[in-house]
This record gives structure tokens, C-alpha cells and sequence, in this order.
């Protein structure tokens, strides 16, 4: 028998919409409320001291945010941008920085996708960094789960 690819009205409940964010050698799976825009790459005001994994500040909807290196962030190497490379700004949710809102570099588009708890698995044979909750095996392949809470405490250390 034919399994059917369409979801009993039971599993309409536990799909969860969500977003592939291509950063450097990796994608970041986020739901798709937790990205507010992707903006295309704009000048990033620098401010002088701060951490490295800190790119700048834009200016989004009349706000002052800033812009993070997720490899820089997750301690490792930030290579030369894509041509693609836009921002994805975030709704800030935990609620540990003044922030309410903060960019990251993406070196594309992000695409859509939509998961049941039992299409997404664990992938155990990879090494996280700081800044990843999970790595995760999905239909599309292989992604992450971003440590957000890290990523927005990580925000508290500018000024």
C-alpha cells in the first residue's frame, strides 16, 4: 500500500514552518517567525572595540541593529562573502538584550520548509560549535539549530 504524503488532520498540529538560512558551509534551521526580513547587505556602521563577531550596525525600520558573523559567533572562520550574501534580521525573543532585534550575515536566500516532529532527527556525528543548539538531518539534508539564547546574550556585551 502507498503511504500517502498528506497529513492526517491530527499532524496539522505539530507542523512547524520553518526556514533554511544558508550561512557559510551550513544552513540554519529557524521556524519562520524568528526571521523578521532578509534585507539585501547594506552598510554596516563599525564601532570601534567591539567583539569580532560583531560586523557593524544597520539601520532597519528607522532602528539602530546589529549585525552578527554566526562562524565568528560559533568560533569559527568568516570566509569571503557570496555574492548572495544578504541579512536575516531576527525578532530578538528571549529578552536578555535591549535589542529587540538583530541581523545576521546569510550568504543567500532562505528557503521554506515545513516539518513534523518526525522529520527532523538528530545528527549525532557532528561536532557542535557554541552557538548551535543541534545539528539536525531534515528532508532537505543536513542544518542547525542556532543557539539563540547565546546568540542574544551574546548582544549584552555592546554597548
Amino acid at each position: 500500500m502507498k503511504k500517502s504524503n498528506r497529513l492526517s488532520a491530527g499532524d496539522e498540529n505539530n507542523v512547524v514552518s520553518s526556514l533554511l538560512v544558508p550561512v557559510q558551509n551550513k544552513s540554519l534551521l529557524v521556524p519562520n517567525v524568528v526571521v523578521a526580513e532578509v534585507v539585501p547587505l547594506a552598510q554596516m556602521e563599525n564601532e570601534p572595540g567591539t567583539p569580532p563577531w560583531h560586523l557593524g550596525y544597520i539601520q532597519w525600520r528607522g532602528e539602530r541593529i546589529p549585525v552578527l558573523s554566526f562562524e565568528i559567533a560559533n568560533s569559527q572562520v568568516h570566509a569571503r562573502d557570496s555574492d548572495n550574501a544578504r541579512l536575516a534580521v531576527m525578532n530578538a525573543t528571549t529578552g536578555q538584550s535591549r535589542h529587540q532585534f538583530f541581523a545576521v550575515l546569510v550568504q543567500g536566500i532562505p528557503r521554506m520548509i515545513k516539518l513534523t516532529d518526525n522529520e527532523v532527527r538528530e545528527d549525532k556525528q557532528v561536532s557542535r560549535g557554541d552557538a548551535e543548539q543541534m545539528a539536525v538531518i531534515t528532508q532537505l539534508g543536513k542544518a542547525v539549530i542556532p543557539d539563540l539564547n547565546y546568540l542574544e546574550n551574546l548582544l549584552t556585551k555592546l554597548a
